[in-house]
């Protein structure tokens, strides 16, 4: 194949012509694909970090109840050990 058949030398050459507009569209419509996963890759990205800190709070907020849930069964336990340590003294 020779380059000069693809070169388009006047306006009757539809075949280069055609050519070449089919090889520019194509081109950007690859540049436009790209794009579009690279946003939709960074949105994904930025949706999972949410889901994590979601997720990381939530069990933040689990830990915590629970937490509380022991400090108040001690507080609990130690009072009532202190009353009966005060019935015994009475």
């Amino acid at each position: 194949m020779d380059i000069d058949n693809i070169i388009p030398h006047s306006m009757n050459d539809l075949g280069a012509i055609l050519f070449w507009i089919i090889i520019i569209i194509l081109v950007m419509a690859a540049i436009v694909i790209y794009l579009y996963y690279r946003k939709a890759s960074k949105k994904v990205v930025k949706m999972q970090e949410q889901l994590d800190t979601h997720l990381n709070t939530i069990d933040q907020m689990k830990k915590s109840k629970e937490e509380r849930v022991k400090e108040l069964t001690e507080l609990k336990d130690k009072t009532e050990k202190m009353l009966e340590e005060e019935k015994k003294n009475l």
